[in-house]
């Protein structure tokens, strides 16, 4: 059964504590107090209900790697430490070895990323 057009949605909370983004920017060689690093929110994409929704839209592939193809980071205000955000993913099965992922981080109905990520399955 071909799963071409199926998808999926999760939403769900995060929180960019300070300390986790302190850890994010050391991992990449960045001074301690600077800026959140704008690749921040892709860490987020890794989260169980984001996992589970490429694994289900990846099953007709058993076995199969998601390897990013391409990955954008959108940031569109400042991301709020330390308070409760929630992140909308949607992800569609589009050809026979590609996954789109489409997701918004949000403060209330206020927008603060968008996230876009091409997945190939690989054998």
């Amino acid at each position: 059964m071909s799963l071409i057009g199926a998808s999926g949605k999760a939403t769900f909370d995060v929180v960019a504590t300070a300390a986790d983004v302190a850890a994010f920017a050391a991992s990449l060689g960045l001074a301690a107090g600077g800026r959140v690093p704008t690749t921040y929110p892709i860490r987020w994409l890794t989260r169980p209900e984001v996992v589970d929704l490429v694994r289900g839209l990846a099953a007709d592939r058993p076995g199969s790697l998601p390897v990013h193809e391409l990955q954008t980071v959108e940031m569109i205000a400042a991301l709020p430490l330390d308070r409760p955000l929630s992140l909308k993913a949607e992800v569609r099965r589009t050809d026979e070895i590609h996954l789109a992922l489409d997701a918004t981080v949000s403060e209330g109905d206020t927008s603060v990323a968008r996230l876009h990520a091409v997945l190939r399955l690989v054998p």
